[in-house]
């Protein structure tokens, strides 16, 4: 399971700025600036949790507010593998937030590597 120190320690070696900055302090963000765009892309992570039912959760996922201010495209760690249904809409903006999210677990993956 990823932890803060994780996560953290892959953003900063990406030169990306990790923020704790949230009301209760369970989240890490990080805005990652996309070049040509006005918005950049917020990743969020979440730690495990435990639900009512004692199960464990996180969320590594990553999202950007296209220009238009309406569109939205989400990627998180559970959807890699997700048929996307709308395959000819922001073609060129989902292979760079794939690219960006696959950098980040690329980092997240060498640095768990590194310190085993």
């Amino acid at each position: 399971m990823l932890t803060y120190s994780q996560v953290e320690q892959a953003l900063i070696k990406l030169g990306y700025a990790p923020d704790f900055d949230h009301p209760s302090h369970t989240k890490l963000t990080a805005l990652i600036p996309i070049d040509g765009y006005q918005s950049p892309v917020v990743l969020e992570f979440r730690e495990g949790w435990k639900s009512e039912f004692g199960d464990v959760a996180q969320l590594l996922q990553v999202e950007w507010l296209m220009d238009d201010r309406e569109s939205v495209l989400i990627l998180d760690a559970n959807s890699l593998e997700a048929v996307d249904d709308t395959p000819t809409i922001l073609v060129e903006e989902k292979i760079m937030l794939r690219e960006t999210f696959d950098r980040i677990l690329e980092a997240i993956s060498s640095d768990a590597i590194s310190s085993s």
